[in-house]
C-alpha cells in the first residue's frame, strides 16, 4: 500500500483521535450509562456524543442514545467538518512538515536502538522501510498507528464519525467542524523532536498489547462504563503529559466557547468528538458544569 492512498483510507478519517484510540485505553469520568449528553439552551438542545474513530464491523453498530440525539439534530457538529475536507490538506501537511530534512533519517533522530524497535514493528505491520525512514517521529507514530489499526481490524470508515457523516449527507443535515486537519496535525508537528521520539517509541512498545485495549476502550464506550477505564488513561497520559494536555484539555478549552454558542440557537445540534474528551477535570463534561450548564446522560 502506498502512503497516498493510505492516508485518503485511515489517517484522514481519524488523525489525532485515531492515534489516541490506539495507545490510550481510558475514556473515563462519564456520568451515567451513555457516552451521551444533553444541554439545554434557551430554544433548544445541544447533544454531546462521544466517538469511537475506528470500529471492527461486529462492533459497528451506532448506539442507541446516539440514534435518538442523530434522530433529533438538524445540525451535526464534529472535531473536523468529514463532510468538505479535503484529503489531500493531511497529505500535504505530512509531506512538508512530517518529512525530515534532506541529510536527516529516523534513525539519526530517534537513535539505533530506537529504530531498530520501530523497523521491527513497521516490518510486522508490512509497512515498507522507505515509508517511515524519512518521517519525523510523530508522523511516523501516525502511520503506523494507523496501519495498526487497521491490521486489528478497526477500520476509520466504520468509526462513528465517517457513520454519522454518510448518514447527514443523505439525510440533508449541514456538518460543521470545530476545528481544521492542519489544526490537529500541528498539534504533533508542534512538539519537541524529545516528546516526538518519546512518544514514537512509547506507542511502538504498547502496539503489542493494542487489541486488549481496543477492545476494553470499546466495551467501555458502548456501555457508558467509561469510568472503569480512568486508571489506564492516566498511566498512558503520564508517558507524554504535554502532548496529551494539547490534544485533550488544550483543544477541549477552545472548543467550549463554540459549543456554548450552540445553545443561542433555535435548533438542536449534535456535536461528536473522541471519547476522549469529556475525561476528568479538563474534559467537557466538568468545564461545560464549571461554566454553570448542566450536561445530563441521555438513558
Amino acid at each position: 500500500m502506498t502512503f497516498r492512498p493510505f492516508v485518503r483510507r485511515g489517517l484522514v478519517t481519524g488523525l489525532a483521535g485515531a492515534l489516541l484510540l490506539a495507545f490510550t485505553a481510558g475514556v473515563a469520568a462519564a456520568r451515567g450509562p451513555s457516552s451521551v449528553w444533553s444541554l439545554k439552551g434557551a430554544k433548544n438542545t445541544v447533544y454531546l456524543a462521544g466517538s469511537v474513530h475506528a470500529l471492527p464491523p461486529d462492533h459497528s453498530q451506532i448506539p442507541e442514545q446516539l440514534e435518538r440525539a442523530y434522530g433529533a439534530s438538524r445540525r451535526i457538529v464534529m472535531e473536523v467538518d468529514l463532510d468538505d475536507m479535503d484529503p489531500l490538506e493531511a497529505v500535504q501537511f505530512v509531506a512538508s512538515r512530517g518529512t525530515l530534512p534532506e541529510g536527516q533519517s529516523l534513525e539519526s533522530i530517534v537513535g539505533t536502538a530506537g529504530y531498530a524497535k520501530v523497523q521491527a514493528l513497521s516490518r510486522s505491520l508490512e509497512v515498507p522501510d522507505v515509508v517511515i525512514a524519512r518521517l519525523e517521529p510523530w508522523a511516523a507514530a501516525m502511520v503506523l498507528t494507523q496501519f495498526a489499526l487497521l491490521k486489528s481490524g478497526y477500520d476509520p470508515n466504520l468509526g462513528i464519525d465517517m457513520q454519522l457523516v454518510e448518514r447527514a449527507r443523505t439525510d440533508g443535515k449541514p456538518v460543521d467542524g470545530l476545528e481544521t486537519v492542519v489544526d490537529q496535525l500541528g498539534i504533533f508537528d508542534d512538539r519537541s523532536v524529545t516528546e516526538q521520539t518519546e512518544f514514537l517509541l512509547a506507542s511502538a512498545d504498547d502496539v503489542a498489547g493494542l487489541p486488549d485495549d481496543l477492545r476494553r476502550l470499546v466495551d467501555g464506550w458502548r456501555t457508558g462504563n467509561l469510568k472503569a477505564l480512568e486508571k489506564e488513561l492516566t498511566r498512558e497520559r503520564a508517558q507524554v503529559p504535554r502532548l496529551y494536555d494539547e490534544l485533550l484539555g488544550a483543544r477541549n478549552r477552545k472548543w467550549l466557547p463554540k459549543i456554548e454558542a450552540l445553545l443561542a440557537g433555535d435548533q438542536d445540534v449534535l456535536v461528536v468528538v473522541g471519547a476522549l474528551h469529556f475525561v476528568g477535570e479538563d474534559g467537557l463534561i466538568e468545564l461545560l458544569s464549571k461554566d454553570g450548564h448542566k450536561p445530563v446522560p441521555l438513558r
